[in-house]
């Protein structure tokens, strides 16, 4: 008798299986939309509803001082935009204060209504904003442009009772189909599918699977 235990993707990014996560059909952090532009990008574009992603690929956290370096994992360096999406998972009711670092602009949203505004041309600054959730999932968008320079985003948060802390994988919720892509439209994920096997007997040779 053998079983499938585990099932997952071994690499740059790598995803842990949760429980609770693999249910609802989601996966820990957000979708990552890259977007590249050939000119200044001095405030939040608008991006159409037909333009594709530079970069697409889910993000465990939002963590980076890339400096003037390229962004982690990308070639970008300036005139970029990154739209995160998913969801936030709250453990208990209460009053969260969210905090977004960032060089040039950034701004949050939580169920549709903007919590942080640090929008602007600026060098890395933190605003934060403060917000009663319910226990539960909640719909969240971070946006973040880059015009020149260097180029920073950190996303935190202040739980009830809790220390300040970056938000983590766990308490964010990706979907599941929400694979890295390029510009070309073929769809992958960094590195390699590992599918592990259990049996009940010895394993003295190659299986038949």
């Amino acid at each position: 008798m053998k079983t499938t235990i585990l099932s997952i993707c071994l690499g740059v990014l790598p995803l842990l299986v949760h429980p609770a996560l693999a249910a609802d059909g989601s996966q820990p952090g957000l979708l990552a939309e890259y977007y590249a532009f050939d000119n200044a990008v001095e405030d939040f574009p608008t991006i159409e509803a037909d333009k594709k992603p530079t970069l697409q690929r889910v993000d465990s956290t939002i963590d980076v001082d890339a400096g003037t370096d390229a962004w982690p994992g990308t070639q970008l360096k300036e005139h970029f935009y990154v739209r995160w999406t998913g969801k936030i998972r709250i453990s208990q009711d209460g009053k969260y204060t969210f905090f977004l670092t960032s060089d040039d602009g950034s701004r949050l949203f939580i169920d549709g209504r903007q919590v942080v505004d640090n929008g602007g041309l600026h060098g890395a600054e933190e605003k934060s904003g403060e917000v009663e959730l319910k226990c539960g999932d909640h719909d969240l968008k971070v946006e973040f442009f880059q015009n020149e320079g260097e180029a920073v985003c950190k996303f935190a948060w202040q739980a009830p009772d809790k220390d300040k802390e970056t938000v983590p994988a766990t308490a964010l919720l990706a979907p599941v189909a929400a694979e890295k892509s390029g510009a070309s439209g073929t769809r992958s994920q960094p590195g390699l599918l590992g599918e592990y096997y259990a049996f009940d007997n010895a394993v003295e040779d190659f299986p038949t699977i």
